[in-house]
């Protein structure tokens, strides 16, 4: 019975830590200098649409210790050929040494966050690729809705067809005026004949 629950408490133990290295994968671990950052999302799955922040925690690799010394740290976001520049915010105030740089990802894939600038006095110029944003479709209930590119692509069909009716138009009223003309100058001939 004894060696029963040895061996419950030992498999409890293995998927307690093995579930949390695979949650901690998300996040990604760099040495700068004197310091570990670690690089990720906040809120994780990262969801396409959705509000959410780069996460970035800074310690000092010598004792553990949060680092807040960071003023200056620059963090840049990029997808697709694209970058922007975001503003870099403690998390919390009861979590020193990490830190949030908010944006709502629009595009579905990976994105490189590039961390530059100073943490307290040592240089930083080094990319981290952060976890794939993903549609939303999976976890919406009770109907996915569709993603942003798919509504656009929708629209720009829309528009398309919308400008092809137009012109089909304009070509269709053309015709019927030169048609009225035509019609009323055989009326005119017509009538002088007689």
């Amino acid at each position: 019975m004894r060696s029963k629950s040895l061996i419950l408490a030992a498999l409890l133990a293995l998927l307690l830590a093995f579930a949390t290295s695979f949650i901690a994968l998300a996040h990604t671990s760099i040495e700068v200098g004197p310091y570990t950052v670690e690089v990720g999302w906040v809120d994780e799955p990262p969801l396409v649409g959705s509000k959410n922040a780069v996460f970035i925690s800074i310690v000092a690799k010598a004792d553990g210790k949060p680092v807040e010394g960071v003023n200056t740290l620059e963090v840049t976001i990029s997808t697709g050929g694209k970058d922007r520049k975001l503003d870099v915010r403690p998390l919390s105030e009861d979590q020193p040494g990490q830190y949030a740089a908010d944006f709502i990802p629009t595009r579905r894939g990976v994105y490189t966050v590039k961390l530059s600038g100073k943490i307290e006095s040592t240089d930083v110029n080094n990319k981290v690729d952060i976890e794939e944003a993903v549609d939303a479709g999976g976890l919406q209930f009770p109907e996915p809705l569709p993603d942003i590119q798919t509504v656009n692509q929708a629209v720009s069909r829309v528009e398309a067809a919308a400008n092809n009716a137009n012109t089909a138009a304009t070509i269709g009223i053309g015709v019927g005026v030169v048609g009225v003309l035509l019609g009323g100058l055989a009326l005119i001939r017509g009538g002088r004949s007689k």
